[in-house]
């Protein structure tokens, strides 16, 4: 485990917020952000990241049951978010999407005419995602991969920054990568929200804090955003899938015999891929590349 400062303000001075199992959550004394700390080292991103993560035999735990069974509710939300970036760009302009999984927003984006781009940390989840969307994928983070500078007409991060070790260092590189007024689209848990108000600890982000490193409120992020050189324009409420049979096992933190009654129930009445959509988790987040950078 390692120590760090506020990824916002550099204060090392922060108060005790909650914990989660073997994991404190705390609380910036300076500006308020919410951040796990201590945290796993980032030299152990490989292991965190690799094929146990995308098909998890702990999935309560760390990642994901199957990631490809929740391939249809991602690609449905998808293609709602590029309805709405479409308001302010439009195919055939550029998109690179940060963290791109399987590829499946790749997917729907070229399928709809855009030029598109990826970037995943997980050599195991990048090449799938070449093979999902027939398109050029780079492993590594947004800093390793260093692509072309002033590239991009635009930049999508689905609820990936909660899980950077350097969110300031990812936003200043989507920064430096977009062409001027280049617009980024983000998807992220609200850590204001009024269900982490009313859920406190409990709330669902700080049940991720195994791979969760930061929690932002609209306030936080848009305090980074202005620091990384991006104008904060829109945010709203976002959309976070999930199938029937992940939702079940997402329970366990809260009552194990629940989380087993409940997949049991799912199998009983073959609706394990069912897709749900929560829209009281995540927050839609629209910012422009300031016209200085």
């Amino acid at each position: 485990m390692e120590y760090v400062a506020c990824n916002l303000c550099g204060s090392a001075d922060a108060s005790p917020y909650c914990r989660v199992g073997e994991f404190q959550i705390v609380r910036c004394n300076a500006c308020g952000l919410l951040y796990t700390n201590p945290r796993r080292p980032a030299s152990e991103t490989a292991g965190i990241y690799s094929e146990s993560y995308f098909v998890s035999k702990k999935p309560s735990e760390l990642g994901y049951d199957d990631y490809r069974s929740h391939a249809k509710g991602l690609k449905e939300v998808f293609s709602e978010h590029l309805s709405t970036i479409e308001q302010f760009v439009r195919p055939p302009a550029s998109i690179v999407e940060v963290g791109c999984a399987y590829g499946y927003f790749l997917q729907v984006a070229a399928s709809r005419g855009w030029t598109v781009e990826g970037v995943e940390i997980s050599p195991f989840a990048s090449q799938i995602a070449r093979e999902n969307a027939n398109a050029r994928v780079h492993t590594g983070t947004l800093s390793s991969v260093r692509l072309v500078p002033l590239k991009f007409d635009s930049a999508a991060i689905w609820d990936m920054l909660e899980h950077s070790f350097d969110p300031a260092e990812d936003l200043t590189e989507t920064n430096r990568i977009l062409k001027p007024g280049g617009y980024l689209f983000m998807t992220i848990p609200d850590a204001g929200s009024f269900s982490s108000r009313v859920m406190g600890k409990h709330w669902y982000g700080f049940k991720k804090v195994a791979e969760h490193n930061y929690f932002f409120s609209k306030r936080t992020l848009g305090q980074l955003l202005s620091k990384t050189g991006f104008r904060l324009l829109k945010t709203r409420g976002g959309v976070w899938p999930c199938s029937m049979r992940f939702l079940a096992t997402k329970l366990a933190p809260y009552s194990p015999a629940a989380s087993h009654a409940a997949e049991g129930i799912v199998r009983a009445l073959r609706i394990e891929d069912a897709v749900v959509k929560f829209r009281f988790i995540d927050m839609f987040v629209i910012a422009r590349k300031e016209a200085t950078r």
